[in-house]
């Protein structure tokens, strides 16, 4: 099965959509723990927070990298 450009387009833009608030979470948990008291809760619940974030983010990050790798090799060229 060939597809489109504008398939493969889309299927990436799904893949941002759904990539994007995984990555969002875990920046938020960076923050939090590079303010935060090593000793606190709020460290404590960042660290657990980031660890489920990178952990969601392993197989989008597959889909990713899949994904870029299609939209770049079945891009049209602009010399045409």
């Amino acid at each position: 099965m060939t597809l489109t450009y504008d398939k493969i387009l889309a299927l990436f833009k799904v893949h941002l959509s759904e990539y994007r608030p995984q990555l969002e979470k875990a920046l938020t948990a960076i923050k939090a723990l590079e303010t935060a008291d090593p000793d606190s809760e709020e460290f404590s619940q960042a660290l657990a927070d980031l660890h489920v974030s990178a952990t969601v983010l392993e197989p989008y990050s597959e889909g990713m990298v899949e994904a870029i790798d299609q939209y770049t090799e079945d891009r049209p060229d602009d010399d045409e």
